[in-house]
């Protein structure tokens, strides 16, 4: 299934919004496609994680080195 393919969107579409059937999704697809589908729908439907801010995680651990992309050069 490719995803760029009208088709494969239109198919996509339709199972999202629950006109197609899990059958009717492996029918059309294969069940490779049909399995990955699944899996976006199961992982789209569910409630996003609360999770907080870390506050005690220094991530650049120490100096930071910054780098002069020469984003104000004129090209």
């Amino acid at each position: 299934m490719n995803g760029g393919d009208p088709l494969s969107k239109a198919i996509a579409t339709m199972y999202y919004t629950a006109r197609l059937t899990g059958d009717q999704l492996t029918d059309l697809v294969g069940a490779m496609s049909a399995t990955r589908l699944r899996l976006l729908k199961a992982d789209l439907e569910d409630e996003p994680l609360d999770l907080a801010t870390p506050d005690d995680v220094d991530i650049y651990e120490g100096d930071v080195t910054t780098v002069d992309t020469g984003a104000d050069d004129d090209c």
